[in-house]
């Protein structure tokens, strides 16, 4: 009666598209492909932890576990099929909703909400590493109706009005992922419950950490010539002779970044543009966070060989050699929600010198 989250194309791709399969052959139509990904998100079964009786967040679960009868014999949907009320300062709390009948009568139905666990990432704002499982808090939205009733005659459609409020309780400091479900009952013995999730965040997400500094990154590490990391904390200035021995960033993030840059200046403190690295890339634009720690149980983190080379601009199509000299380092990482201006949208963290 429980659940597992996989990931794996292997296994999901052809549950998913035999489900897509028995639809089509039930429906004798080709519906496009964000209806059948509505029509499945409208009749998911929700899914409580073992042993609870509340039900598991709508980050973990999404919409919830996919239920092909459900999705044939529905005659209901509601748009859009999810919602989301972002954070405390951007809080989007007034939201529409579209139910739609789609049977052969009138239908009445009662709208209703039920509330998910909250997750807790950061419960110690010392930390900036979440837990790998968070904990499981009662921080529960509250949300209130135009209507909660509504009569929809056969193939017609009706505006409804939310507006939610944010969880009193939990701790905004601690960034605590509040979610639920808003659910559409016909009134008709038999009738198909549809539903949605939505999901928010208690707290300023831009004030969510990036770089793990628990574990003091960013910092500086010294690479040999076969990319094995011989150093992986340098204090102080980096020295390296370019032939043996790499000067060498480290980065490791806990959280998402719109733009991770890692920015070269001169003596003269000019920029002189972004590193590149032949291991990782270019050092600008999105970055997702960083596991943990990989199967045999290392630490990942972001290592940064530096030859020299930088991206004079975001723009710039390939990298330039810089001259022998003294570079400092600085790694940024843009909040998320913010407009991206530098340095002001950006957690900034000045390494030192580099010099080669």
């Amino acid at each position: 009666g429980g659940y597992a989250v996989l990931s794996g194309t292997s296994m999901s791709a052809p549950y998913i598209a035999g489900a897509h399969a028995i639809y089509i052959q039930a429906k004798r139509a080709k519906p496009r492909g964000d209806a059948m990904r509505r029509a499945f998100k409208n009749t998911a079964t929700v899914s409580s932890n073992f042993g609870s009786k509340t039900k598991t967040s709508a980050a973990k679960q999404g919409a919830g576990l996919i239920n092909v009868l459900k999705a044939i014999t529905a005659t209901t949907s509601i748009t859009p099929d999810h919602l989301d009320l972002l954070d405390s300062t951007n809080f989007k709390g007034t939201q529409k909703i579209t139910i739609r009948n789609e049977g052969k009568r009138t239908e009445t139905y009662t709208l209703s909400h039920i509330a998910a666990d909250a997750l807790n990432a950061y419960p110690d704002t010392k930390k900036t590493w979440p837990l790998g499982t968070p904990l499981i808090e009662a921080d529960y939205a509250t949300v209130s109706f135009s209507s909660n009733k509504v009569k929809i005659p056969a193939g017609k459609s009706v505006k409804v009005t939310l507006n939610f409020k944010e969880p009193k309780a939990g701790n905004a400091a601690h960034f605590p992922i509040y979610s639920g479900y808003v659910i559409a009952t016909p009134a008709s013995k038999g009738g198909v419950e549809v539903q949605i999730p939505y999901t928010g965040v208690k707290g300023d997400i831009a004030k969510v950490p990036i770089a793990d500094r628990d574990l003091k990154f960013p910092r500086f590490g010294i690479t040999n010539a076969r990319d094995v990391l011989i150093s992986d904390e340098v204090t102080g200035d980096l020295v390296a002779d370019m032939k043996t021995t790499f000067p060498t960033i480290l980065t490791r993030i806990g959280s998402h970044s719109p733009d991770r840059q890692i920015r070269v200046y001169d003596a003269q403190k000019n920029f002189k543009g972004f590193v590149s690295s032949h291991l990782e890339g270019a050092a600008f634009g999105y970055a997702g966070r960083d596991k943990n720690v990989d199967k045999d149980n290392n630490l990942v983190f972001g290592q940064w060989v530096w030859k020299g080379k930088v991206f004079a601009s975001a723009n710039a199509t390939a990298p330039v050699q810089l001259p022998s000299g003294t570079y400092n380092i600085e790694v940024a990482f843009q909040h998320k929600f913010s407009k991206g201006a530098f340095p002001a949208d950006f957690e900034v963290w000045n390494l030192g010198n580099i010099k080669f």
